[in-house]
């Protein structure tokens, strides 16, 4: 399975949003943010989340084949392995029984950032709702 061994300076772009890539992330040292512009002229951006070491990402558009979703750029310096979606997915059809320990932290991964985004967006609704109350 096709992977590289990469180093980010401090604030590098590590990912764009709307790139077209299928590869998976995971970080092997340092912290990154996962960041979503929201402005239409794309001056403002949102932080969905900061990430650290043994976490991956980009597994969205590895499944769904979309364009990326957020960008994500290095809050520290960082050691960050790159690892080719296509083949990922071809390893773990073709070992099931390895394949579903993968799938299992992607999941377990994905269901750690769900729930802390469902934190986030009762609390902008609940600001939302008590400024209109007021």
């Amino acid at each position: 399975m096709p992977f590289e061994k990469t180093v980010f300076r401090k604030q590098d772009i590590v990912l764009e949003q709307d790139d077209e890539g299928r590869d998976v992330y995971f970080i092997l040292q340092g912290e990154v943010q996962v960041r979503s512009m929201i402005a239409d002229e794309g001056t403002l951006s949102a932080g969905l989340a900061r990430l650290g070491e043994n976490d991956f990402f980009g597994e969205l558009a590895m499944f769904d084949g979309e364009p990326r979703s957020a960008e994500v750029i290095a809050l520290t310096d960082c050691e960050i392995v790159r690892i080719d979606g296509p083949s990922l997915i071809r390893f773990m059809d073709q070992s099931p029984e390895k394949g579903y320990f993968v799938l299992r932290e992607m999941f377990m991964n994905l269901v750690r950032h769900l729930r802390q985004n469902n934190i986030r967006t009762k609390t902008v609704l609940q600001l939302y709702l008590n400024e209109n109350e007021a």
